[in-house]
């Protein structure tokens, strides 16, 4: 055994083939030094360790001689029976041995040296290894993973083949990383019909949940049946029992007021009802007021500190920041929402209130306290989230300690996010949300600016006014344009900001990309092309969707700096020394979250790399490695909260069905120093005539209408 992650079972080991031994890695969970293995996968080359055997399923096989059966008896895996008492055991009972401790454990009491106490200690520790072991067997020959395999037996243990048995579906529910499909095909290897209720329940919430990651708080009837028909292959009509069991139950909440009806996943039917109750209620209250309601004065002294001319719209949004318990301040690039927070924050303070500074993410966050000058953070550590928990440590009995909260970038914020805030503000504070409404909505369900402003009873401030547009150069005002469904325009000469490059075939975009990003950008503007550049796409898959660019953006680094990488060994996901990254999801250990960005600096020779974020220095495992991605283009979806110097976007009638308005004005927003677009006017104009956003199905803003007309 050369290496062993006790946290995933990730192991390297020399395997003993015939006269010669080959190194394997993989996830091997309760293999232990001399085991006899059948192992599936497929070679690698690693730079520096040669050839290696990359194992994707293994299965344990039993010994079948004297001195295998010692090795086995000794090993961690039996407790009580260490190499002396092995021996003896092997001796007495020889080819007999395993089947004695399968069906008469009692008898090792004939060997020497154990007594009743380790009979005990043997007996149940041989128990869960058999378990484990033929658990193990029957999950793998289902065409599970080893690591898969080993994770369903540490949630059931000795049940997990009866439970896998009865209801492969429940894996869905109770193992992270199980989804429909694989619980499925799982399902099609025990024989379980098509038509069985299990399944078709499992189908239905499926199909509620891949809505709610789309965005949607609920389907309509219709669209679920026909969501659900088309996965499980079954007519509509066979999906009523189970969708009505689901329904008595209260997995799914069905709100039958509506016609048709609207089918709810009940954590996204309680958490809206919640949201919708609450936010009414703090919109009633009156106990912020006691810090009094804002007068001329503070609007003369903001004036004098920020050097300001108020616009009638900016000094109406003031006044409400300073004056409601609960507002909405919305407006696009150059409006004036970085000052007007900046004046809030000096208002209120000079009143001698506590004020809590927040956005969703780490990137918003950080240009947030850049441009305030004031510490902000995010709202996960300003709720104070904890990973062992999974939950929020602030909430109703512990709230947060701030006299005035005020949260940027707030059409990033899901419905489940904005609940949590909500639940953990103090009676007495105040809350101001501050967002552009035609950015892109939140990943997660929901669109809950969106549904505040459209709900017509919260109290809103909109900014309309872009200030110091010339100075601001093209980049702001085409957003504006794009926002009207006009045509961006494109600089006259290369003193401009913002550019458009017209191509009308992928292969030439995709140069251009790489033109533009490894060499013209940082020569004209002199920019880092790895840190300062960022490829924003639509979409993922396609030819020049984020994953094609990526290999074509880091193939043309790695021509440009050979000498980096030159003796460095290359690490999972094809990383290495100089790749610009991106974490894909919160590590609250290592304090990097969803959407960072940074650079390897290097790679050791066991292919644990070196990140750096900014000033921040984090290492990750080989194990930890899949936290990353390649980052030279990133979807647009992933840019939002954030600010790049140089953006390049790709506008191709290949992205048709993602090519939007919000789209493109969302990427566009992200540049600060220039801004390009790369592709032909036929997609340019598709995604300015696309103003209608994509349709999502949440119910706030009508629960807050309906709310607030009730005396």
């Amino acid at each position: 055994m050369v290496f062993r992650n006790p946290e995933n079972e990730f192991v390297i080991a020399r395997l003993a083939v015939g006269s010669q031994e080959q190194t394997i890695k993989g996830m091997m969970p309760g293999v232990e030094v001399g085991d006899r293995l059948r192992l599936q996968g497929h070679w690698v080359t690693d730079p520096r360790y040669g050839r290696q055997f990359a194992v994707e399923s293994y299965l344990p096989v039993l010994p079948e001689t004297a001195e295998g059966l010692e090795r086995y008896l000794a090993g961690q895996r039996v407790q009580g029976i260490g190499r002396v008492v092995a021996k003896r055991i092997v001796a007495h009972f020889g080819d007999s041995t395993l089947k004695v401790l399968d069906e008469h454990p009692e008898r090792l009491l004939e060997v020497e040296g154990i007594g009743p106490g380790r009979l005990g200690r043997v007996i149940e520790s041989w128990r869960l290894h058999r378990g484990e072991r033929d658990a193990v067997i029957f999950l793998q020959g289902l065409g599970l993973s080893a690591a898969l395999a080993e994770k369903i037996f540490r949630a059931y243990r000795s049940r997990s083949i009866d439970c896998v048995k009865r209801n492969p579906y429940r894996l869905v529910a109770d193992i992270r990383g199980v989804g429909f499909v694989t619980a499925d095909r799982v399902a099609e290897r025990l024989g379980v019909a098509g038509a069985n209720p299990h399944r078709i329940r499992a189908g239905l919430l499926h199909c509620l949940v891949r809505a709610s990651e789309s965005g949607h708080c609920y389907l309509p009837e219709p669209e679920l049946a026909d969501s659900a028909a088309g996965l499980l292959s079954l007519d509509a009509e066979a999906l009523d029992g189970p969708l009505r069991q689901l329904i008595l139950e209260g997995a799914v909440v069905a709100e039958a007021d509506r016609r048709p009806r609207r089918l709810w996943l009940w954590e996204l039917h309680a958490l809206e009802v919640e949201l919708a109750e609450a936010l009414l209620q703090l919109r009633r209250s009156e106990s912020a007021r006691a810090w009094g309601a804002g007068g001329e004065q503070d609007l003369g002294l903001t004036a004098r500190v920020e050097g300001v001319r108020w616009s009638p719209a900016q000094r109406a949004a003031l006044q409400l920041g300073l004056r409601d318990k609960f507002c909405v301040v919305t407006g696009g690039p150059g409006t004036g929402k970085t000052t007007l927070v900046r004046a809030l924050l000096s208002c209120w303070q000079g009143r001698g209130a506590k004020v809590a500074l927040a956005a969703p993410t780490g990137r918003a966050a950080r240009r947030l306290e850049e441009a305030t000058g004031h510490s902000a953070s995010t709202l996960h550590r300003l709720l104070e989230y904890s990973p062992a928990s999974g939950e929020f440590q602030r909430h109703a009995d512990q709230s947060i300690g701030a006299d005035v909260v005020i949260v940027d970038e707030v059409s990033m914020v899901d419905l489940a996010l904005m609940t949590a805030l909500i639940r953990a503000l103090r009676p007495q504070a105040q809350l101001i949300l501050v967002g552009d409404a035609a950015q892109l909505p939140s990943v997660g369900p929901g669109r809950v600016l969106g549904d505040l402003i459209d709900s017509g009873v919260i109290p809103l401030a909109r900014l309309d006014v872009v200030f110091r547009q010339d100075e601001a150069g093209l980049i702001v005002a085409n957003a504006h344009r794009i926002l009207d469904g006009q045509r961006p325009q494109s600089a006259a000469d290369a003193a401009g900001d913002f550019f458009f490059i017209e191509r009308d075939q992928p292969e030439a975009v995709l140069r251009t990309v790489v033109h533009l990003v490894t060499e013209r950008i940082p020569r004209r503007w002199g920019l880092d092309g790895r840190r300062d550049v960022q490829v924003l796409a639509p979409m993922r898959k396609g030819s020049c969707g984020v994953e094609a660019l990526n290999n074509a953006l880091r193939e043309r680094m790695v021509e440009l700096d050979g000498d980096l990488r030159r003796g460095q060994p290359e690490v999972k996901r094809d990383f290495g020394p100089g790749d610009r990254v991106m974490q894909q999801r919160n590590n609250y250990d290592k304090e990097v979250f969803n959407g960072d960005v940074g650079q390897i600096s290097s790679v050791a020779a066991s292919g644990d790399l070196v990140v750096l974020f900014g000033e921040q220095r984090v290492e990750y495992s080989r194990e930890e490695q899949d936290q990353l991605q390649l980052a030279y283009a990133v979807t647009i979806h992933k840019s939002q909260g954030s600010e790049y110097p140089a953006v390049v976007v790709p506008v191709l009638t290949q992205h048709f069905r993602m090519l939007q308005r919000n789209l493109l004005y969302t990427a566009v927003t992200r540049g600060k120093e220039v801004v390009v677009l790369v592709g032909s006017r036929r997609a340019l104009d598709i995604a300015l005539g696309n103003s209608e956003a994509r349709v999502r199905y949440t119910g706030l803003a009508e629960r807050l209408r309906a709310g607030a007309a009730v005396p």
